[in-house]
């Protein structure tokens, strides 16, 4: 299994594996969000992972803040996803170590994550690579 930045070539296999994780978000305004992700020297880069085809993506960002964290820039996993027939076989962890290295070496020494309240198997993901709770919020709206 090899894990790298996201390439133009990948676009494709790229958003597929986007549109299984946030399949409510349109695919045009997923495409434009891809395009702020790439290894530039900016503030966001998408990793992905696979042999031939891609089996999994992460995206990581710099912050100034997050929930948790004592120090700034800190590095954020936006969203990452593993086919389900590849999970539990270290692609998640590679995809995060690739983004925990990206963002030491832009100066962070934290990391910061979340997930949806009752994403259970993304919490136990979280928690296995060492990653704590550090924050419960729940969101509240009413029509007007």
């Amino acid at each position: 299994m090899t894990v790298r930045p996201v390439k133009l070539s990948d676009h494709e296999e790229w958003l597929s594996l986007r549109m299984a994780l946030w399949p409510e978000c349109p695919a045009d305004q997923q495409l434009a969000e891809m395009l702020s992700y790439g290894d530039f020297g900016g503030s966001q880069i998408a990793f992905v992972a696979g042999v031939g085809r891609l089996s999994g993506f992460n995206e990581a960002s710099l912050r100034q803040t997050a929930a948790g964290c004592a120090t700034s820039p800190v590095g954020n996993i936006e969203g990452i996803f593993v086919k389900p027939d590849y999970r539990r076989r270290g692609v998640g962890r590679a995809l995060v170590a690739a983004a925990e290295e990206w963002a030491a070496s832009r100066g962070c020494t934290e990391m910061a994550s979340d997930c949806l309240f009752d994403n259970s198997a993304s919490e136990l993901f979280h928690r296995k690579l060492g990653y704590c709770v550090t924050e419960r919020l729940i969101h509240f709206g009413a029509r007007l």
